[in-house]
């Protein structure tokens, strides 16, 4: 079997080639170091988001004497001003807007129509129960629907959000470095095969925030933890394994340039 022989590039197209690789490169090197800053910011406030958490399953109702600064759920009256329930495969809503005091916000997630979004009518009475800015409850009569506005899971998607950034950063900065730091060798003998494993590790590892999101949401934030850094180790593996496959002895020969 005889192997294709490719030409050498003009020095005209490899100049040409070059400033495209540094222009791409910084790009992909820049996007990579904004993503791994969010990602990291995104990290930094967990611990926040985790206090906040456990503040919210202790707080107790407000009492009549107590201040506006008091960690407690208050609870404010408001009038039904229209509902949305949307209940499709592919996108759902349910939605309740209220016109009520300032603190209490004119449209609240409830996550589901039942038991009461289903039941309220424009002009209902309604009392919506606040802590924070979180309006986490809405009661009518002796009926009341917890929201989806709480501040209940947030510590581990956030987390599992950011995890997923710095993946995607990380290669960012590993490709563009890598086309910055030798432009022109690239220009002419293409860019380096290790681009394409490091890409589908880096995509595996975000896809492994998923099931460990899952965990996280039955246990805590380092649990959670745990189970990604666990399943990294057989990321790697799937990819090496996936590239010895496709570097077989039946792998096509590859085109030799000069």
């Amino acid at each position: 079997m005889s192997h294709r022989i490719s030409l050498p590039p003009e020095p005209g197209d490899v100049r040409r080639r070059t400033v495209r690789r540094r222009v791409w490169g910084l790009c992909a090197a820049l996007l990579g170091v904004a993503m791994l800053l969010l990602g990291a910011a995104g990290l930094a406030i967990v611990p926040d988001l985790i206090e906040d958490e456990k503040a919210f399953g202790t707080a107790t109702a407000c009492t009549a004497p107590s201040s506006l600064q008091d960690d407690c759920r208050r609870s404010f009256d408001a009038t039904v001003t229209r509902t949305v329930i949307r209940d499709q495969a592919r996108s759902s809503e349910y939605t309740l807007y209220v016109d009520g005091p300032a603190r209490v916000p004119r449209s609240i997630d409830m996550s589901g129509s039942e038991p009461l979004l289903k039941r309220l009518r424009p002009g209902d009475n309604v009392t919506v129960t606040m802590w924070r800015d979180y309006a986490t409850a809405v009661r009518q009569g002796k009926v009341s629907q917890e929201t989806a506005d709480t501040p209940e899971g947030e510590p581990v998607f956030v987390c599992a959000l950011a995890l997923a950034v710095i993946c995607g950063g990380a290669y960012g900065l590993y490709a563009g470095g890598t086309a910055l730091a030798r432009a022109r060798r690239h220009a002419v003998r293409g860019l380096p095969a290790t681009l394409v494993p490091r890409g589908k590790e880096a995509a595996g590892a975000a896809l492994c925030t998923l099931p460990a999101l899952v965990v996280g949401d039955f246990t805590s934030v380092p649990v959670m933890l745990v189970v990604w850094l666990g399943l990294l180790p057989l990321v790697r593996w799937v990819v090496q394994r996936q590239q010895q496959r496709s570097t077989g002895r039946h792998a096509r020969p590859p085109v030799h340039t000069v």
